[in-house]
């Protein structure tokens, strides 16, 4: 029962005792005690009577309260469970450091152009000169599988942006450490992604060419890995780009992850270190091989490119490639536009290199209207 009602009731039977206890001061025949009876009586069964309808209402009305009310409950702890996701989400982001996501790579380049520029800016000032290869929170750390959306296709204009990365890391290379798909390995990806045959590998090789002989990158920023990556990545000191790889269609055009962490310690900290860091050494530990080869093969020299050509063969035949005759003049043409546009190349071809490597392992190249034929590279 509600307070006010309780003391309205208390009063009226209270009133009611005295107006019956007083009415005895007049004798018994008298009009007067008979009223005020009639009135103690009236007053205190009013009391009683509020009391019980009171109690009986109050019981309808809170069912009536709780059923109006429910929807409203339901409505509040539904808001509150959704704060306490929210709640989640917000320290898992925290945790993460998640700052933004993108719909795809090409969206997120421009902003990790700008934290590459100001990585190189600050290492260019503070870090000393003379060591080949940097500590990797001194470089722009890549992890990609050719390289073609960071830099566009080599053999054409590229995006404004694509052209500014490519000019930020020819002029800086030591500043960048740069983890490519082994072109032997690329093709598996190729159906997939509705990919001609050889042209992911023709990717991975122009890209290598470039980085070689126009920036002069050597095995301390540019190497490859036996196997497609899972994620593409750039680190530029505290900033990660994370773009996954998926089954069916290029990353390039996929979802993208950016994140900020505050050390070398945390979830995304931890991830890049163990795909780009970890994978970086395995150069240097003789244990990490896949078939009888070295893992992570760094580029030392132009021989290193043209190896790594010569692993693009068929299964179960290590003579047969699975580029044709017009790839390989294309590779050829591709080193020679080089040197025709750019006299000063710090690691300059010679003639002819992959066609000359053909012949001198005696590599038969696949026919592009029959794979069963092979012809000698000069035919």
């Amino acid at each position: 029962m509600r307070p006010f009602t309780l003391i309205i009731v208390g009063v009226g039977i209270l009133g009611g005792l005295c107006l019956t206890l007083y009415s005895s001061q007049w004798p018994a025949e008298s009009g007067v005690r008979t009223l005020l009876m009639t009135l103690g009586s009236s007053v205190i069964s009013t009391g009683l009577i509020g009391l019980f309808l009171d109690l009986t209402w109050s019981r309808e009305r809170a069912k009536q309260e709780q059923k109006e009310l429910k929807p409203l409950y339901d409505k509040f702890w539904t808001f509150a469970g959704q704060l306490e996701k929210i709640e989640g989400r917000l320290e898992a982001f925290k945790q993460l450091g998640l700052n933004y996501c993108h719909a795809a790579r090409s969206q997120a380049l421009s902003r990790f152009l700008g934290y590459a520029k100001a990585l190189v800016d600050s290492s260019s000032k503070t870090v000393a000169k003379g060591p080949r290869e940097l500590p990797s929170h001194d470089t722009v750390n890549i992890v990609s599988s050719s390289a073609r959306g960071l830099i566009g296709y080599l053999d054409r204009d590229p995006q404004n942006v694509q052209r500014q990365w490519r000019e930020l890391i020819t002029a800086n290379p030591q500043y960048f450490k740069i983890l490519l798909t082994h072109p032997a390995y690329a093709h598996l990806r190729q159906p997939a992604e509705e990919r001609a045959s050889g042209d992911i590998e023709l990717e991975i090789l122009k890209t290598a060419v470039y980085l070689h002989c126009v920036a002069g990158m050597d095995d301390a920023q540019l190497r490859f890995y036996r196997g497609s990556p899972t994620v593409f990545t750039i680190q530029a000191k505290e900033n990660i780009l994370l773009n996954p790889y998926p089954y069916g269609k290029m990353a390039m055009q996929t979802l993208s992850l950016e994140f900020e962490v505050g050390g070398d310690t945390g979830y995304i900290a931890d991830f890049v270190n163990m795909h780009f860091n970890h994978t970086w050494a395995f150069m240097d530990q003789p244990s990490k091989v896949v078939n009888g080869k070295a893992l992570v093969v760094g580029v030392r020299d132009f021989g290193t490119i043209l190896e790594a050509f010569a692993e693009c063969t068929c299964f179960n035949d290590p003579l047969h490639l699975r580029l044709t005759p017009v790839q390989v003049e294309e590779l050829d043409s591709f080193a020679a536009h080089l040197g025709q546009h750019d006299r000063n190349l710090k690691n300059p071809p010679h003639e002819n290199p992959f066609k000359g490597c053909v012949e001198e392992r005696g590599l038969r190249l696949r026919s592009p209207a029959c794979p069963d034929y092979v012809a000698n590279v000069g035919q």
